[in-house]
């Protein structure tokens, strides 16, 4: 191997380390606002239609916002929290829901509705191709 095809890999290899190591610095532990926030992205505002509560103006959500800042300051996980919520209003709630039980539905039958189309449409497609001469 010849010198400057090493120092062009040594080269690159410091620059993926430096790289891999200002991501890690950068990226860290969430803060616990970062947690109270992203949190508040995930629980639906009872009283607005599909809003999160970290963007609802709504009275409720800016108490539910309060809760879930206490409970991430009382050093409570995610889950937790989420399951604090889910237990008072149910899993709609949740603008995700869990992939369980009632829910399954939501997240399967836009698949279903995908694989159908691509179906359809293959389906067509058969239909109009000109038969070869025999």
């Amino acid at each position: 191997m010849s010198e400057r095809l090493r120092r062009w890999i040594g080269a690159i290899v410091t620059i993926a380390l430096a790289a891999v190591v200002v991501v890690g610095i950068a990226i860290g532990d969430p803060s616990e606002e970062d947690r109270v926030r992203s949190l508040g992205d995930r629980i639906k505002c009872p009283v607005c239609q599909g809003e999160p509560i970290l963007d609802s103006p709504a009275e409720t959500a800016r108490a539910m916002m309060d809760i879930v800042a206490e409970r991430v300051a009382a050093g409570e996980s995610d889950e937790q929290i989420i399951d604090y919520f889910t237990e008072r209003y149910g899993d709609g709630i949740l603008l995700d829901p869990p992939v369980a039980g009632r829910t399954l539905l939501l997240w399967v039958l836009p698949f279903v509705a995908l694989a159908a189309g691509v179906v359809l449409i293959l389906g067509r497609r058969r239909k109009h191709e000109p038969e070869a001469d025999r």
